[in-house]
Formats: C-alpha cells, sequence, structure tokens
C-alpha cells in the first residue's frame, strides 16, 4: 500500500517532461512512512548482516549518502540515452528479473521509464504475494 501511495504521487507528475528520479521519490519521509509496516521492516531487516540487524542500523543505511547515490545511478539507467535508445531500461528490468510488460502501458501512455519501472516492481511483489499465498494454503491442506 505504501508503494502505491507513492506511485500514486509519482503518476500525478508523470505528464512533465523531466519525471522525478528515485532518489526524489524515496525521501526521508517516504522512508519514516514505509518503516512503519511491520512485514516490510522485518523484511529489510534480514537483509543486513547479522550483526546489523537493528532499527538504528536500518534507518541509517537507507538514509545514507550511498542509497542515495545508487537510486540516482538507477535512475539514470532507467531513463533514455541521449539517442532516445532504451537498452538500458530493459537491461535494468531485466537484471531484476521483472516482466517488462507490467510497464508497458505506463511507458505507451505516459513516456515515463520511472512509473513504468516502478510498475514493474509491484507487479513482481504482487506476483510473489499471490505464489506466496499458495504455498500458505498447499501447506494448509
Amino acid at each position: 500500500a505504501d508503494l502505491q501511495g507513492v506511485m500514486a504521487g509519482l503518476q500525478n507528475s508523470a505528464a512533465s517532461a523531466n519525471p522525478p528520479g528515485l532518489s526524489e521519490i524515496v525521501t526521508s519521509e517516504a522512508i519514516s512512512d514505509l518503516l512503519k509496516n511491520e512485514d516490510v521492516k522485518n523484511r529489510l531487516l534480514q537483509e543486513l548482516p547479522e550483526d546489523q540487524r537493528t532499527m538504528e542500523h536500518l534507518e541509517e543505511n537507507l538514509r545514507s549518502p550511498q542509497v542515495q547515490q545508487t537510486l540516482r545511478s538507477l535512475t539514470a539507467a532507467l531513463v533514455p540515452d541521449d539517442n532516445g535508445s532504451m537498452d538500458s531500461y530493459h537491461s535494468v528490468l531485466a537484471n531484476f528479473q521483472l516482466d517488462a510488460t507490467a510497464g508497458q502501458q505506463t511507458l505507451n501512455e505516459t513516456n515515463n521509464p520511472i512509473q513504468a519501472f516502478l510498475d514493474c516492481i509491484l507487479a513482481s511483489v504482487e506476483k510473489d504475494k499471490k505464489e506466496e499465498s499458495k504455498d500458505e494454503e498447499m501447506k494448509e491442506d
């Protein structure tokens, strides 16, 4: 739900020629809102090294200059290059193992590769949730 809220805000600015970058979307406030979700917080904590699995370390990492730089680099990889090529966008989707069709409509309608990327991520998360739900149902049977 939190990701959907961020994406809705992005859609409102999608008509602009230069959509906001990921570092403008993943703000300190957005991080705080995201960490209010216990499931998200627990999943992120699991990604940290064992000796750093605390809220203090998690927040420190998420708010670090390195994360902001990474978001800027990812944004640069998602937008078309000077020749209008979307090759790097498609490479990013492939590297994250995302289904490009999930963002294709957004890309066609708004020409906003950032929103299209986020649509692909959302579709992937929803797919994973459905698969987890099916796995749980099978365990119960």
